[in-house]
């Protein structure tokens, strides 16, 4: 939304103070957002992932009305509660739809996710040039900025509409055993969530996730008061800065669209350790230059790196996760053209990931019934906020032996060797990991050689 950048501005304009604002409003979302994705994700498995963007889409719409119409501290607290439902629908919801229709098509997984991560950055650039010209060149008030935020999100509720509406027919015209997916009992749905969790590419992309989202939060977070305490003024240019991640990481995401590297298993580890490892040069070295116009470069370039990898973090495990679920529903299996379809949008299986048998079907002992892609998602990202709360709060009460709060320099120096470890510990991982699979696997030539004379 392009009155997005001035919340706190706009209810310090409606008689709250900042301190109100920071510690009774905006602290809430925090408490919020851990249950929301949780629930989100099971909504979207009982009901469907267009529900729950449905669902999303009237909480943000409930957001925005109340933010432009209420003055009330109460109902400016319930918007925490809301805003952390459409935010939430965002992550599980919206990949589970998103690989599902892209299972539908002639297309990769990979061509699917990084336009829809493309076309949400591109949409925040857009937004935020068009909220600061508003603002700064045409003096524009806050509530008029916040009714074309409301418009806006009334557009969108049609078009969730529509997706629901898509579905419901799209089911309507299958074969009458996949008509509708049977609503799970909570045991086998956390059942199959746990099986997939045991799935290697979704365990260390996990991994991953929770030590570079955790980054990725407390720079996006902290880099302008960074900024305030090295320079000690207000920075003008912080918006184009900004604007400038947004731009250029949608476009690296455009450009790579079909490097099908990417969305090889194969490529996996050096995808992941090589984008700890760079952030966390990048982070760091934000806290160590003193030019505003070094930092600036680094935001940007560690924007590109985030998203490129956040992208393959997202498609590898979301193809693991539905082809898993694909693999193991014996009783009543997919059409052979749909298995078909879905092994294609996954061209290279990692051969120590599943094994495919001679019907064509993966066969893999201990694999979820279904593929559980909302919860997974939904209960990956509560992993990482975990992570990031706890790490914030250090962030923000780490204090130098005379009492005084560290300075934010140094802080985020710490925040880059926390990145650099996390890739280092990577590194180490997939060594030894390669080393003792090469030699289980000399072993077992060795014995089946044995065997044969």
């Amino acid at each position: 939304l392009p009155s997005e950048p001035f919340l706190l501005d706009f209810l310090v304009s409606k008689g709250l103070t900042r301190t109100q604002v920071s510690d009774q409003v905006f602290n809430l979302w925090l408490y919020f957002r851990l249950p929301a994705l949780l629930l989100m994700g099971v909504v979207a498995e009982w009901a469907g992932a267009a529900r729950a963007l449905l669902l999303g889409a009237i909480c943000g719409t409930i957001t925005v009305a109340l933010t432009l119409l209420c003055s009330s501290l109460f109902l400016l607290q319930v918007t925490q509660l809301t805003v952390a439902l459409s935010t939430a629908a965002h992550v599980g919801p919206f990949y589970a739809l998103l690989f599902e229709l892209s299972a539908k098509t002639g297309s990769t997984y990979q061509v699917h996710v990084h336009w829809a991560k493309a076309t949400l950055l591109l949409s925040n650039f857009l937004a935020g040039v068009v909220g600061s010209v508003l603002r700064r060149g045409f003096s524009v008030p806050y509530a008029w900025m916040w009714s074309i935020g409301l418009c806006s999100q009334l557009a969108a509720l049609p078009v969730a509409i529509s997706l629901v509406w898509t579905e419901a027919s799209r089911h309507s015209h299958a074969p009458s055993t996949w008509a509708f997916v049977e609503r799970p009992s909570a045991r086998h749905m956390w059942s199959d969530v746990a099986r997939s969790f045991r799935l290697r590419a979704v365990v260390e992309w996990t991994s991953w996730s929770v030590v570079m989202h955790t980054g990725h939060v407390m720079v996006t977070t902290y880099w302008q008061s960074l900024l305030r305490a090295k320079t000690g003024t207000a920075q003008d240019s912080n918006g184009f800065a900004s604007a400038a991640g947004f731009l250029m990481a949608g476009g690296a995401l455009l450009v790579s669209v079909r490097a099908t590297v990417l969305s090889e298993p194969r490529s996996r580890p050096w995808v992941m350790i090589s984008s700890l490892l760079c952030g966390g040069f990048l982070v760091t070295s934000m806290g160590l230059f003193a030019e505003v116009w070094a930092i600036y470069v680094a935001f940007v370039i560690f924007q590109v790196v985030f998203r490129l990898s956040s992208a393959t973090c997202a498609q590898q495990v979301g193809a693991e996760v539905r082809l898993s679920g694909l693999a193991t529903q014996q009783q009543q299996p997919p059409p052979l053209m749909q298995l078909a379809q879905e092994l294609q949008q996954q061209p290279t299986a990692s051969p120590d990931d599943a094994v495919v048998g001679a019907d064509g079907l993966i066969v893999v002992g201990g694999l979820p019934s279904r593929a559980r892609v909302a919860l997974v998602f939904s209960i990956q990202e509560v992993l990482s906020s975990a992570v990031q709360s706890t790490l914030q709060f250090g962030f923000g009460h780490w204090r130098t032996e005379d009492g005084k709060l560290a300075p934010l320099a140094a802080r985020f120096a710490a925040l880059g060797i926390f990145l650099l470890a996390g890739g280092s510990a990577l590194a180490l991982y997939t060594t030894v990991r390669s080393v003792v699979v090469s030699r289980a696997a000399m072993r077992l030539g060795r014995d089946r050689d044995a065997h044969c004379r």
